[in-house]
């Protein structure tokens, strides 16, 4: 859309937002909606303003960002710096140690930490640890700052958690008043992250799931940015799918227990490291399409099992009024409306979709993803299989079907999951740019991070059925 273009240009220009694809849509409607309250129609009149007007351009931004979050996402991670690293780090003796959300949204990461940190450490906690978030919408701020949520916000919080620390109000729930006073919350733009505007330097920066809305030239500037904010032996934690795609040569990358994180390289000088995978042309050029990855990767739902299902009726052809650009259509509606939480309809019109064609796999794997987000993993793990049946190099279906067990959103059978990992790395590393057997959307995970990932959990599943003195073979 050219007329969006000079839009695009200044949202790039002072917040390094990449708004291509199906971020397009979100630009659209935020620049309707600025008509609408300024009035304006003509838009050379319109941009003009809202460059000089710094309200009414945060209103603007407001429009922009999915802030999709939730309590304890990624919990491995959380667990493992809040269990392992930051205990180290006061064995040391350099209380008070600080963190800093990066990007925070409406609060449930740096609010995640506080209890996590509260559950370890009791009272004492809020001496030894200063907890800031950051985030260039001013109106999530607010959000956070209130701290009342309902809703999806639970959905990977425990419930001995939620009451704990949440007690019932309007509707919905409040966080207790002395942890959401322990957080601060500030304005934050990644693009100009010096110390005075979020109060470096920090210990630990968590900066997670949020590179997606970024191209890989920004994501590096950003880091330099945050280099700036990182205390000399800090580390930075990036989202578990976002780890290639910021192993950028600004920091160096380092693992422990599984956990991957950056920190300051040894040699500031060193050259520029090369990323551990090649650069993926899904990666910048549809950033915002795998804006849903990390959260199908780490949600904890119902459990379940089903038995594997077979196709009793041989592959139909496609209705004879069904037209390929009707079902590309669509496919691409169905993917829009998964990456906007509209799940029902997502799944109604994919329901409608596989009745005219049963084996279609973009179909399949879209419509396995939608019901893992509906809390059905029964109906998912029925998607998943059908789809690798139809097409057995079909890794998506593979790996998700891994997740399923790992998630705990069916029974765990560790043979099963380290056979699902294992095919998973098998088809990447014949294939390592396959799509697995999509027609028309992109995957949903790019093929570099899912191998990255199932190499990481197959070496899991590998300890766990060891400790078991299980040796069947991975097919």
């Amino acid at each position: 859309m050219s007329e969006l273009a000079p839009f695009k240009a200044l949202v790039h220009q002072r917040c390094g937002l990449y708004l291509e694809g199906l971020a397009e849509a979100r630009l659209f409607r935020a620049v309707a909606s600025l008509q609408s309250s300024t009035g304006l129609t003509d838009n050379t009149q319109l941009l003009k303003k809202l460059t000089s007007d710094p309200a009414l351009f945060d209103q603007f931004v407001s429009h922009l960002t999915v802030n999709e979050t939730y309590f304890c996402r990624e919990p491995d991670a959380l667990n493992w710096l809040v269990s392992t690293y930051l205990p180290e780090r006061l064995a040391a003796g350099q209380p008070p140690l600080s963190i800093f959300s990066a990007g925070c949204s409406s609060g449930e990461e740096p609010y995640s930490v506080a209890m996590m940190l509260f559950e370890r450490f009791g009272e004492r906690a809020k001496a030894l640890f200063t907890l800031t978030g950051g985030d260039l919408d001013h109106q999530v701020l607010t959000k956070a700052r209130q701290a009342v949520y309902g809703g999806m916000a639970f959905r990977a919080l425990s419930p001995n958690f939620k009451a704990r620390y949440f007690s019932p109000y309007q509707g919905r729930y409040k966080l207790h008043e002395s942890l959401r006073q322990w957080v601060t919350f500030r304005p934050f733009n990644l693009l100009n992250a010096d110390e005075s505007s979020a109060g470096g330097p920090f210990d630990v920066i968590l900066f997670r799931n949020v590179s997606i809305y970024f191209d890989q030239q920004t994501r590096r500037r950003i880091h330099q940015q945050l280099g700036q904010l990182l205390a000399p032996n800090g580390i930075l934690l990036c989202g578990v799918t976002e780890t290639l795609g910021n192993d950028l040569g600004v920091f160096e990358l380092v693992e422990a227990q599984g956990v991957f994180y950056f920190r300051h390289a040894e040699q500031s000088t060193a050259v520029q490291a090369a990323p551990l995978q090649p650069p993926l042309p899904t990666r910048d050029t549809k950033a915002d399409e795998s804006i849903h990855v990390g959260e199908r990767v780490n949600k904890k739902l119902a459990l379940g099992s089903r038995a594997d299902l077979a196709p009793e009726e041989p592959l139909e052809p496609a209705a004879a009024n069904e037209q390929p650009d009707s079902i590309t259509h669509q496919l691409h509606t169905a993917h829009q409306l998964l990456d906007q939480n509209a799940f029902n309809d997502a799944a109604a019109l994919l329901e409608a979709l596989l009745k005219q064609q049963p084996w279609l796999i973009d179909a399949l794997v879209l419509a396995g993803l939608v019901a893992r987000w509906q809390q059905q993993p029964n109906q998912a793990y029925d998607y998943f299989k059908r789809a690798i049946y139809v097409a057995p190099e079909c890794w998506p279906a593979h790996f998700y079907l891994a997740e399923l067990y790992r998630q705990g959103e069916l029974t765990d059978e560790p043979l099963q999951r380290k056979q699902r990992y294992a095919a998973v790395v098998r088809l990447l590393t014949t294939a390592p740019t396959s799509n697995g057997g999509l027609d028309i959307i992109a995957p949903p995970l790019p093929p570099g991070d899912a191998r990255f990932l199932a190499e990481r959990y197959l070496k899991a599943a590998n300890t766990t059925l060891a400790s078991t003195s299980t040796t069947q073979g991975v097919g």
